[in-house]
């Protein structure tokens, strides 16, 4: 039986003001979740906000970083990217990373975290925002399961590493896409230095850079991936998972807004 310290809900919060979708995704990521630890993560500009946040719920509570992680969308790869991040959260076993766009079906934590796996997120389809319907390595960080000793352990080792091209390359299927991703992840960020570190998607690091480095990490393939949680084309995925809806949907606004609202309406 899972204890309170296996797992605790991050909530990564950018703004003092959440729109109606962030607003309907954070409350029912709360009801869900309503017996697990919850904790928000955000600006330390946004520290009297988060207090009242978590005065009003006695399971969640916060914890800050500084203001620039939250800037861009690159400090946020850099964020969960650093040990500082998981060593706030060396208490719990796991960690499950919950973005404002996501909608939250169900708990099954415990039977994914029964499989053992270092990284558990969406599969990711190749053609980002105009996905095909094939399967590409890696898992999508929206709503992403991590271990969080293995992923301390991980940036203790990899130091100023830099993934080889083959990785990137073994992403893909089709030749366009390699060269897209060798090119974009390969010599535009992961080759760009700053401060010595890669620029590079912090869910493309976890799910494809570290297992390729590290043979002992474990992220989750693709077809088991798809029964955890949804990202582009998730009528395609309801019907691949035989009708069964997975714990969430990611980006449940971007794709195929009919099928996710007619989800939502459900519950």
């Amino acid at each position: 039986m899972m204890n309170s310290k296996d797992v605790c809900i991050v909530i990564p919060v950018y703004r003092d003001k959440m729109s109606e979708s962030e607003r309907l995704s954070f409350d029912r990521t709360l009801n869900v979740f309503s017996k697990r630890e919850i904790r928000l993560i955000g600006p330390k500009q946004l520290n009297a906000y988060f207090a009242k946040l978590s005065e009003q719920h006695e399971n969640v509570s916060f914890t800050v970083f500084p203001d620039f992680y939250f800037k861009k969308i690159s400090g946020y790869n850099r964020l969960l990217m650093s040990s500082d991040f998981y060593q706030k959260f060396s208490d719990f076993e796991y960690i499950l990373i919950c973005q404002l766009d996501v909608f939250v079906i169900k708990d099954e934590l415990g039977l994914w975290i029964e499989k053992g796996k270092d990284n558990i997120g969406a599969p990711i389809f190749e053609g980002y925002t105009k996905p095909s319907l094939e399967f590409k390595k890696g898992n999508n960080g929206g709503f992403c399961l991590r271990r969080t000793k293995s992923c301390i352990k991980v940036l203790s080792q990899i130091r100023n590493y830099y993934s080889p091209l083959t990785a990137l390359w073994k992403m893909e299927s089709k030749l366009n896409w390699r060269l897209f991703r060798v090119v974009r992840d390969g010599l535009i960020y992961n080759y760009k230095t700053k401060i010595l570190k890669p620029i590079i998607n912090e869910d493309v690091f976890w799910s494809v850079i570290v297992p390729e480095r590290f043979s002992w990490f474990k992220a989750c393939e693709p077809e088991e991936a798809k029964y955890f949680a949804f990202d582009a084309n998730p009528k395609y995925l309801f019907q691949e998972c035989n009708y069964q809806y997975p714990m969430a949907i990611h980006a449940w606004l971007r794709y195929d807004k009919p099928f996710t609202m007619d989800l939502i309406n459900q519950f």
